[in-house]
């Protein structure tokens, strides 16, 4: 509780002017500094808790898990898609997911730059009358890389069809390498590596996300008509322009065929009805442009739909 309540006065009393001092950054060193990586933290509870809390601070962007349930309710969080300094802490209300026996906090973290400081995260648990739990951040964290790399600006180079799609960044997925169970109490620990500590780093200016606060969250989804494609190529002109997702889902692929959905590379699993989805990147597009291995065709796409991302004020406290 401690922990918590100096972070809260340092950030409360110095806002934005605030350093990191008291969190504990770890780092997973085999995603590379561009590779997307899972890190996870198992601890056991006597009962469920009264009263639980998380404070998460990433120089990335992050998708945070308790049991498997998705706490972060906004896309793309914290908000920002730029590179910055400036490390935004979040405060998560998790109570309601935690329970009694074995449990789970997973986070999917995104760069936004090279950085030895990804993650640092503290858990504060109260029971009814059976003591309190506090994890943090440190070397006990398993992690391993994600089956995605976030790529910097002009990494790797559109074609020129995919000129009229911005980005300042983007992905590659491979749906092969994707684990369904990662965040899970179940998943095996096999391949999973000790989440590297990072000490004597420079401290980075913290910002607190108070409410309310700057977010990102879908606001439409669109099911634009997709052509026939030629020469193994879709195209589809939207009326306006968006700013977001496309999203693809895809029957009959093989195992490893490679797609070029406007900026997203997606390499296929061949399960029936996979979907191709950029994560944490978004992207300005006015048409809708999927090339496809030799053999693709309109009838390998099942539905294809244009996502808007919008930014939006988040006026109620975080979950």
């Amino acid at each position: 509780m401690r922990h918590l309540l100096t972070i809260a006065l340092l950030t409360a009393t110095l806002g934005s002017a605030a350093q990191d001092w008291g969190l504990s950054w770890i780092a997973c060193p085999a995603a590379g500094q561009h590779g997307q990586a899972w890190f996870r933290r198992s601890f056991t509870l006597a009962e469920p808790p009264r009263a639980a809390r998380i404070t998460i601070a990433s120089s990335g962007l992050f998708e945070l898990f308790v049991n498997g349930y998705n706490v972060t309710t906004d896309v793309l969080t914290p908000g920002s898609t730029l590179p910055s300094d400036t490390v935004r802490l979040s405060t998560y209300d998790v109570a309601r997911f935690l329970r009694a026996g074995t449990n789970v906090v997973a986070v999917w973290y995104s760069p936004l730059r090279p950085s030895r400081k990804q993650l640092a995260l503290c858990l504060f648990a109260e029971g009814n009358g059976c003591g309190a739990t506090s994890i943090t951040t440190d070397a006990d964290w398993l992690c391993r890389p994600a089956n995605a790399l976030t790529h910097p600006p002009a990494s790797p180079p559109a074609p020129l069809h995919l000129q009229q799609a911005t980005t300042t960044l983007t992905e590659t997925i491979d749906a092969n390498l994707f684990i369904p169970s990662w965040n899970l109490p179940s998943t095996p620990l096999i391949g999973w590596l000790n989440a590297e500590q990072q000490r004597g780093l420079p401290p980075s200016p913290i910002a607190a996300m108070r409410i309310p606060c700057e977010a990102r969250r879908i606001s439409h989804i669109h099911s634009p008509a997709l052509p026939a494609a030629s020469d193994d190529t879709l195209v589809c002109h939207l009326v306006r322009p968006h700013e977001g997702w496309v999203r693809l889902t895809l029957r009959g692929m093989h195992r490893g065929d490679t797609l070029r959905v406007n900026s997203l590379t997606y390499i296929c699993s061949g399960r029936t009805d996979e979907q191709a989805c950029l994560h944490f990147t978004t992207e300005e597009f006015s048409a809708i442009v999927v090339t496809g291995p030799e053999g693709f065709s309109r009838e390998n796409v099942m539905s294809v739909e244009a996502i808007e991302i919008e930014r939006h004020t988040r006026r109620s406290p975080l979950r």
